[in-house]
């Protein structure tokens, strides 16, 4: 069994050892900010909104020998042909040419735009979060290694 005991207020005999220091005194300083603009910051890089496949010459930054390699796409049941070259995923580029695909999150999470992926290999940006089988695909998160054949679903 514990044994309790009343709580007493002990603080009328607490003294600090040095009542030299007059608490009065002290002040927290702060610096200033200062704001002086970074000559050598560099002008951001913009996408343009309309068509993620169709940058604009002045926006994007190519190095010679470094430039983004360009993948042709084929959808079954869609007999124009499609190319990934500029945009950031797959979905990305599909819907900027027209291919429409259900899709929720944009980000691996749900699931929604899963696709089979009948040849070609890709690449996926972020571990994408749903789960896939065999020969699925995530086009939200991931970019084509090779010329890639979708068939999509529904």
């Amino acid at each position: 069994m514990l044994a309790m005991r009343e709580k007493t207020d002990d603080l009328d005999d607490f003294h600090l050892e040095d009542d030299s220091f007059d608490h009065q005194d002290f002040q927290l300083e702060s610096p200033e900010p200062t704001t002086t603009p970074d000559p050598l910051a560099q002008p951001e890089l913009y996408l343009p909104l309309s068509n993620p496949e169709a940058p604009e010459d002045d926006q994007q930054l190519e190095i010679q020998g470094f430039e983004k390699p360009t993948y042709a796409m084929q959808v079954e049941g869609i007999d124009k042909p499609l190319q990934f070259h500029y945009a950031s995923s797959l979905l990305e580029s599909l819907e900027a040419q027209g291919v429409q695909l259900p899709y929720q999150c944009r980000e691996g999470y749900c699931g929604g735009c899963r696709t089979d992926l009948i040849e070609g290999e890709v690449a996926y940006l972020q571990e994408p979060m749903a789960w896939i089988n065999e020969g699925e695909i995530l086009p939200c998160c991931c970019v084509p290694k090779t010329p890639v054949k979708l068939k999509l679903k529904g």
